[in-house]
């Protein structure tokens, strides 16, 4: 079953920062600015006495044993009904975590002991002959705390895929023995089980991960993009490898620590980030009082993050914690997925090979939470100064590793960062 996208949040962020820098009134009539796909589920509105509308027919939060085909919403609307299943992630590295206490808009940092982080290998594509072409991080930096937003809100490592994908950098799991799994690519360390009883607000999630007494450990709740890091998009029900990871329950969504860029409003709804993990899908409309699951995350990256990109060559841009390589422009007009790999097959620039990347990799490119003042496009603007606000952006990554005749490909809209599967055109910005 397929939904419906929600509120879009460029005409929210529009209003709000008007409302932040001005003070002043404006605008018309329509949704509150804000306001989740969650509260205005049911309702079709269109602003007026403004250059900017506003329209929403989001979904609601997940129905056990259904998964959604909707959008996560750029406004805070969860994609879709579906059992979210009980993975939940978030990103480690070899030593104890640091953990993160955030309250909407930024986030303290409280530094654990231990290790370095395993980069695992890759970030490269491969050139027409199969030979990886090189693209290993470059400058990557010791701290993973941008100057904007909470820690470990970016990718401080190569972005795994699905194993069985045929992609860079196939995902690869060592199970510890002593309750945690070690992820070999992104050097997370993830608390293996989680149960049906292991639902929690938002901020008794965060206490639980802080006082988890498992493997001497410093634990923490993980970001959206750590989280994102362990779904696997070829499998549903769940969405994660039940050999790694088994018994993860349904029916609820998992909790991150990422804050919904407009909930830095204090007069907004409280939400936060939240992963479906029946399908994997991406929603940034956890309601911050509701029970959800939680799976702790175990890493180290105290410090500033450097910075992280690079130019390569004109038109290129390198991750340089990834070390994926981005067009840094896009496709400018939105095509069927059919069309997606022969234009980035065909792509000539610099005489290198492309590819779609998988929607694992797009996510990384978001910036989740920015200032209230600088949203839509969430992305570096001035690396990606072409980026749509509101139009999305093809994976290579198909729902269920089904053929795209039976399900759309999942797509991201840079609005905000939410992912969905029922688009059936769209941009594309293609990677090696």
């Amino acid at each position: 079953m397929k939904h419906a996208r929600g509120l879009g949040l460029a005409a929210v962020v529009l209003v709000e920062a008007v409302a932040v820098a001005c003070s002043s009134g404006g605008g018309g009539s329509g949704h509150d600015a804000g306001e989740s796909s969650r509260e205005a589920a049911s309702r079709s509105d269109g602003a007026s006495g403004s250059d900017v509308s506003i329209e929403n027919s989001g979904s609601d939060a997940p129905a056990s044993g259904e998964g959604g085909g909707g959008s996560g919403n750029g406004n805070g609307g969860s994609g879709n009904g579906g059992s979210g299943n009980g993975g939940s992630g978030g990103s480690s590295t070899d030593g104890s975590a640091a953990s993160v206490s955030d309250t909407g808009s930024g986030g303290t940092l409280d530094t654990g002991s231990g290790g370095t982080p395993d980069t695992g290998s890759g970030g490269a594509s491969r050139d027409a002959a199969g030979t990886p072409e090189t693209s290993a991080p470059v400058d990557a930096g010791p701290g993973c705390a941008p100057a904007v937003g909470i820690p470990y809100s970016y990718a401080c490592w190569v972005m795994p895929n699905p194993a069985t994908a045929g992609l860079p950098n196939p995902a690869s799991y060592t199970v510890v023995g002593d309750g945690t799994v070690k992820d070999n690519v992104t050097g997370l360390v993830w608390q293996q089980t989680v149960t049906a009883t292991q639902a929690y607000t938002w901020t008794a999630a965060q206490t639980y991960c802080q006082t988890l007494p498992l493997a001497g450990r410093t634990w923490r709740l993980p970001t959206r993009i750590e989280l994102l890091s362990i779904v696997d998009f070829t499998r549903t029900s769940p969405a994660l490898d039940t050999t790694v990871f088994p018994g993860t329950p349904g029916a609820k969504y998992t909790w991150t620590n990422s804050p919904w860029v407009v909930s830095q409003i204090a007069t907004k709804p409280q939400l936060s980030w939240i992963v479906n993990f029946y399908e994997g899908l991406t929603s940034n409309a956890g309601d911050r009082t509701q029970e959800e699951y939680v799976r702790c995350v175990s890493s180290t990256r105290p410090g500033a993050l450097p910075k992280l990109y690079d130019a390569v060559a004109t038109g290129e841009e390198q991750d340089v914690e990834t070390g994926l390589i981005w067009q840094q422009a896009d496709s400018g007009t939105t095509m069927a997925f059919s069309a997606a790999a022969p234009y980035c097959a065909s792509l000539a620039l610099n005489g290198h090979t492309w590819r779609v990347p998988s929607i694992k990799e797009l996510s990384t490119l978001v910036d989740e939470t920015p200032p209230i003042s600088k949203v839509s496009p969430a992305i570096d603007t001035t690396t990606f100064p072409s980026t749509a606000a509101s139009t999305p952006y093809w994976s290579s990554s198909l729902f269920d590793g089904e053929a795209a005749t039976a399900h759309d490909p999942w797509v991201i809209n840079f609005e905000d960062g939410f992912t969905e599967y029922n688009q059936t055109a769209a941009l594309v910005r293609c990677v090696r």
